[in-house]
């Protein structure tokens, strides 16, 4: 059954997962500037050693090439944004440059942050009118563009790839001409400590790049009347940057200190509050652990630092006094290669070498190798209690929906695990499928630790336990949204929609127990609020 909902203008139509957004020939008149102890081991398993100690080159997060896989050049790009934590939303105003002398068709790829949402995808036309796109079920969206690049109009197909990447045909792009497009997205921030971030790194040099983000509103100071007839007065800052041929090396970020504190935002009838879990502090140790890690292409940029890493985390366990615990690590692309099996005392230079010798190479097929461990552990590893995935989620083969992820990962707790985490790595992840990997299927919930976290912060949280099952309430809403958290661990934070009355106050209980929001709510423009495609309201439309 196909669910509609309402995002700034689009008609969404999803089916079973797979959509697409077709620009073919619409018109509307939208703006395009619209703002809506390890060390001495990680050194001689020759992390030094040549062709390692040369960093991958970034990956493009925005790109748009020929066929031929020629890039075209991105002459200027121009983002507008708005902060208004927990919340934020992102314009990017995209114009490509044509080298050649042929019009053609070209492939345009987009990364957007982990957790965006995309809610407008636009075309500047031959006429200068923009050209709105309309999400609807993938192959039909396939067939539509095709049958208008055959009568010669302009079509342009967006697709969504793997996690929170999108490509896009476009046609026509001129000869020695310029193509325009607009990408506006929204994103959650979900922890205090969360930057806001427009993905740069990686993009080849820039013609002209102009950013300009407007920070939420924090109460004039001063306590005289801002007017005859009262009223209330804010402090809108924005931020801006502006350069000229340059070739980025880093991402624009802001942190979301440089706004006023607050627990949240609200506009009529809509409102999100960012609420801390009431988890209490419960040891697990780490058993017997067996260590998945991902060795596919994507992770050839940092896949050094992520073999670094793991060497270090296990040198952190084996100081608690685990040495003795039986370790298990195998890398996987489409195949599975086990690596080291034994205690966990026993890992050192050897054994990270091995992995630092498999080259990150091939197709990620996560189910083969969840499955292969089921197996594996089912003929003689019943002491093995803990499974480690170190992966970005994103499933390029094999089985890639989420329930058979999930019946993966049972059948590892048929073979005795207790509990799966996993390390989330890369920018470019499938949040989806690594919660549906760690929460529902095992005697425990497993944590997603971002590989970004401090070594010492990936070991507590490893030996910490997790709570499911924490029931949200709001009082006087007609729907909140999540009704139960789960996975949760001390000190985690998680974003609680609801829809009440203007008029009545919020109050959020998690577990029976209210939340006590010191921070109070900021008043919210109504598109980023609406914006949030995860609000239930818009699934009823």
């Amino acid at each position: 059954m196909p669910h509609f909902f309402l995002l700034t203008g689009l008609l969404v139509s999803t089916v079973g997962g797979a959509w697409s957004l077709l620009l073919a020939g619409s018109s509307a008149s939208h703006p395009a500037g619209h703002l809506t102890s390890m060390a001495a081991t990680a050194a001689a398993a020759g992390f030094e050693a040549p062709g390692f100690d040369r960093p991958a080159e970034p990956v493009e997060p925005i790109q748009l090439s020929a066929s031929d896989g020629t890039g075209l050049a991105l002459v200027a790009l121009e983002a507008n944004g708005v902060l208004e934590p927990p919340l934020a939303f992102t314009e990017l105003h995209l114009t490509f440059e044509n080298p050649r002398e042929a019009r053609i068709e070209g492939r345009f790829r987009i990364a957007l942050p982990p957790g965006a949402a995309l809610s407008r995808f636009a075309m500047k036309g031959v006429g200068g009118d923009w050209q709105e796109g309309e999400v609807v079920e993938r192959r039909r969206a396939r067939l539509v563009y095709e049958d208008y690049l055959h009568r010669r109009q302009d079509p342009a197909l967006l697709e969504q790839e793997a996690g929170n990447e999108f490509s896009a045909r476009i046609f026509p792009i001129p000869p020695r001409g310029r193509k325009e497009l607009i990408v506006s997205y929204s994103h959650a921030l979900v922890r205090t400590n969360q930057p806001y971030v427009i993905p740069l790194r990686g993009l080849p040099e820039v013609g002209s790049l102009d950013v300009r983000v407007l920070l939420g509103a924090s109460p004039a100071a001063g306590g005289t009347p801002v007017s005859n007839l009262g009223g209330e007065a804010s402090d809108r800052r924005m931020v801006e940057l502006h350069k000229r041929d340059w070739t980025p090396d880093r991402d624009f970020e802001i942190g979301q200190e440089r706004v006023a504190g607050r627990d949240g935002l609200r506009h009529a009838n809509l409102a999100v509050v960012r609420v801390a879990a009431p988890v209490e502090e419960v040891r697990q140790e780490v058993g017997g652990l067996y260590v998945l890690i991902d060795s596919s292409a994507s992770r050839a940029l940092g896949y050094r630092q992520q073999v670094r890493r793991l060497a270090e985390l296990i040198g952190g366990l084996e100081a608690e006094g685990g040495g003795g615990r039986r370790l298990g690590i195998a890398a996987f692309d489409q195949e599975v290669a086990p690596i080291y099996d034994g205690e966990l005392g026993g890992f050192g230079a050897a054994a990270a070498r091995r992995l630092l010798e498999r080259r990150p190479l091939g197709a990620t097929d996560l189910h083969r190798a969840l499955s292969w461990l089921a197996g594996r552990l089912a003929r003689g590893g019943r002491d093995v209690r803990r499974v480690l995935l170190i992966t970005d989620g994103v499933a390029t083969a094999g089985e890639t929906e989420p329930r058979a992820f999930k019946a993966a990962v049972r059948a590892l707790g048929a073979a005795g695990v207790e509990r799966l985490d996993v390390l989330a790595t890369g920018g470019l992840r499938d949040e989806a499928v690594l919660r549906e990997l760690t929460t529902g299927n095992l005697a425990q919930d497993g944590a997603r630790i971002d590989a970004g976290a401090s070594r010492d912060e990936i070991r507590r949280r490893l030996t910490l336990g997790c709570r499911s099952g924490i029931a949200v309430t709001v009082d006087g809403a007609s729907w909140a949204w999540p009704e139960t958290l789960d996975g949760m661990q001390p000190g985690d934070a998680a974003l609680v929609y609801a829809e009440l009355p203007p008029e009545r106050a919020l109050h959020v209980s998690l577990a029976g127990r209210e939340v006590p929001l010191a921070g109070g709510l900021a008043d919210a423009a109504a598109p980023l609020l609406a914006d949030v495609p995860v609000l239930p309201a818009y699934e009823q439309l």
